[in-house]
């Protein structure tokens, strides 16, 4: 099945933020400000208006968010619930991942022209919560909005951003930056994920429905039909996550596309 459903029995609870994996290894925050993961469930001594959960490794994990009482959003803590640090990871934040032992963050629009790291539209910080790169700071250049991220690989990562739509790749092991042109036929996409050489996206301005699978060359193949009720972002090998008050669901788009093109009928 290209959708798999993992139900959590949050009961009158709500998913606030939730990350996983393709094979439903999860991490997830909830409404009563409970972490749970699989086999694992631990109440925060904190609260959070809003927070963005990722696992860093088996020992930690961050918030990213505004903790009633902190001025700064980044949080990292450990399995007991003890903060170990602190950190300003900036304001208007888009999407954070977690890739090559670093920290990715990417802004919205508002973040435009703030200071850093708010305003680097792309910022890399350390499991120190030190800032390590920002877009802005080390190209002379702004991003007005990154639409989308995604993990390339074991070190780099791929970001979708505004207002011309070029694809991004940035190999976090020397901070080498990319630029590649995009075809106009997925505009305004605002999830991508990586398979075998060629990028996935999700929606556009004039399909709010569909995928599209690119080569990164001169290929676009629309396929696929999937109405949207929460918020989805790519997480690799051909597969996005999506999440709702009470569940998260893995869709596998490349098995959604062979799926299609088998049913297409043959004509002799």
């Amino acid at each position: 099945m290209p959708i798999t459903i993992y139900p959590l029995d949050c009961g009158k609870l709500e998913i606030l933020d939730l990350d996983a994996d393709e094979y439903g290894n999860f991490i997830a925050l909830l409404s009563n400000m409970e972490v749970w993961w699989n086999g694992g469930r631990l109440a925060l001594p904190h609260q959070f208006r809003y927070g963005c959960i990722r696992e860093l490794d088996a020992e930690r994990f961050l918030i990213i968010g505004e903790q009633i009482g902190a001025s700064d959003t980044g949080h990292i803590f450990d399995y007991t619930g003890r903060k170990l640090l602190t950190f300003d990871a900036g304001e208007y934040i888009a999407d954070v991942l977690v890739q090559a032992n670093q920290i990715v963050i990417s802004y919205f629009d508002q973040a435009a022209g703030e200071r850093s790291p708010t305003g680097e539209g792309i910022a890399v910080f350390n499991f120190m919560g030190q800032q390590v790169f920002g877009f802005r700071s080390n190209q002379q250049d702004f991003i007005l909005e990154c639409y989308c991220l995604c993990k390339l690989g074991k070190d780099s990562i791929l970001a979708y951003i505004y207002t011309d739509f070029p694809l991004l790749e940035l190999r976090l092991t020397d901070y080498r930056l990319s630029r590649q042109p995009t075809p106009s036929d997925f505009e305004g996409a605002h999830a991508l994920t990586f398979d075998r050489g060629n990028v996935v996206f999700y929606s556009s301005y004039k399909d709010k429905t569909s995928f599209f699978w690119w080569n990164r060359k001169d290929q676009v193949q629309r396929f696929g039909h999937f109405e949207l009720a929460a918020r989805i972002r790519g997480i690799g090998a051909g597969k996005f996550l999506t999440y709702d008050s009470n569940s998260f669901s893995i869709i596998d788009a490349m098995e959604m596309m062979r799926q299609e093109h088998l049913q297409q009928p043959t004509n002799f």
